[in-house]
C-alpha cells in the first residue's frame, strides 16, 4: 500500500514523494515565499482524510501562522489523521531560541524595511508585505509544545533546535509519533 505523506504550507518547497498542500499563491507582493508550488490548494483546518489514513505530516514554518488555541486543535486533528506509528514532523520558530537570538544581535536579515534581526522577525513574521497569513500570531517554547503533543497523545521522539529546513538554534525540530496502539 502507497504511503500517505502530507506536506503542509508548503509554499515554493515542492517535495517528491508528498503531497504537497498551501492555501496561498504567492504574487509578486510576497516577499516572505520562495513561490507556490503546490500538488493541492486547501486550508489546512480542513483538511479532507480519512482518520488513520496518513503515515507522515510535515509542517516547516507553518504552526506559528496559527492562534495558539487553533494549533492545539491542529495538533489534535493531524493526530486522528494519522495512522498509528505514524510521524508529525514539524519545525518552527522556539520562542526561547528567538529570544536568545535576539539578544546576541548577530545574526541579521534583509527585509523591504530595512535589516533585522532573525531572532526578532520570528516574533511577528513579515509585517511589511501587508499580507494576513504571512504574520505569526503565536511562537512556541519547547516545554509547552511537549505539553500539548503529549496532551494529545503523541510519544515525542525528537524535540530539539537543530533544524534541517531554516535556522539550527532559533528554530525547534519536532517528531512526534503516534503510538501503535
Amino acid at each position: 500500500m502507497k504511503e500517505i505523506n502530507l506536506h503542509l504550507g508548503c509554499g515554493g518547497d515542492n517535495i517528491k514523494g508528498w503531497i504537497n498542500i498551501d492555501n496561498y499563491d504567492c504574487t509578486s507582493a510576497d516577499s516572505s515565499r520562495s513561490g507556490a508550488n503546490y500538488d493541492m490548494k486547501m486550508d489546512i483546518r480542513t483538511l479532507d482524510a480519512a482518520p488513520g489514513s496518513v503515515d507522515r505530516i510535515l509542517l516547516v514554518h507553518v504552526l506559528e501562522h496559527f492562534v495558539r488555541w487553533e494549533a492545539v486543535a491542529l495538533l489534535a486533528q493531524f493526530y486522528r489523521l494519522l495512522k498509528p506509528g505514524g510521524l508529525l514532523i514539524m519545525e518552527h520558530p522556539d520562542l526561547d531560541g528567538c529570544i536568545k537570538m535576539y539578544l546576541e544581535g548577530k545574526v541579521t536579515i534583509d527585509t523591504p524595511l530595512g535589516k533585522l534581526n532573525k531572532g526578532f522577525t520570528q516574533f511577528y513574521g513579515n509585517q511589511w508585505d501587508e499580507l494576513e497569513y504571512e504574520t505569526h500570531r503565536y511562537v512556541w517554547t519547547k516545554i509547552e509544545m511537549r505539553q500539548e503533543l503529549v496532551k494529545v497523545g503523541f510519544t515525542i521522539l525528537t524535540l530539539d533546535n537543530q533544524a534541517h529546513f531554516h535556522v539550527p538554534e532559533r528554530d525547534m525540530r519536532v517528531i512526534a509519533q503516534k503510538p501503535l496502539n
